[in-house]
């Protein structure tokens, strides 16, 4: 049964479903979530396509900040800053890209390895293509590193998966109980 009503903090109208309220359309919340997913990509590639995305601009970034360091220690923070913010950025990828799937009935049940198999093609494809860029070098060592992001993400999610999935049965148990 639907139910219309207005949400006081925004003007989206609102419909009653079996698992609470939602936004009238739920496949546009779907194709928005997609959307997200898929500009975020572009956004990866359009920043990976940009001198800014250099080791050389970010060890001159850091330079103004941290002007006490050594050419060497810049070197070292520069390498250890680029590798972190790769292992963050395909972490987020895997969250999006499983939201999404999770969201999509046909995706719901492999939701989690299409995530991951997702954000490991769009490493591979990202390394590729700054292979051919002048100020940037792909390397089968970042595809690496990225997958260390997506796995972490991807362990994360599978025990906070098993954990629901306990604590929803033994909240059942204790209804049977009664």
């Amino acid at each position: 049964m639907n139910i219309g009503r207005r949400d006081v903090s925004s003007s989206l109208v609102l419909h009653r479903s079996g698992s609470g309220w939602h936004p009238i359309g739920r496949g546009i919340v779907i194709l928005i979530q997609w959307a997200f997913v898929i500009m975020y990509v572009i956004v990866m590639f359009l920043f990976a396509s940009q001198e800014a995305s250099s080791a050389s601009y970010t060890n001159t970034f850091l330079a103004r900040f941290l002007p006490h360091l050594s050419a060497a220690e810049l070197r070292q923070l520069t390498l250890i800053a680029r590798k972190a913010v790769h292992v963050f950025a395909y972490g987020v990828l895997t969250l999006i890209t499983y939201y999404a799937g999770r969201r999509t009935k046909r995706l719901r049940r492999a939701a989690l390895p299409l995530a991951v198999a997702f954000s490991f093609l769009v490493a591979i494809l990202d390394e590729a293509y700054q292979s051919r860029l002048l100020y940037r070098t792909g390397s089968l060592t970042d595809v690496f590193i990225d997958g260390l992001g997506i796995t972490a993400t991807a362990f994360g999610l599978w025990m906070v998966s098993k954990w629901r999935r306990r604590h929803k049965e033994a909240a059942e148990d204790a209804q049977n109980k009664r």
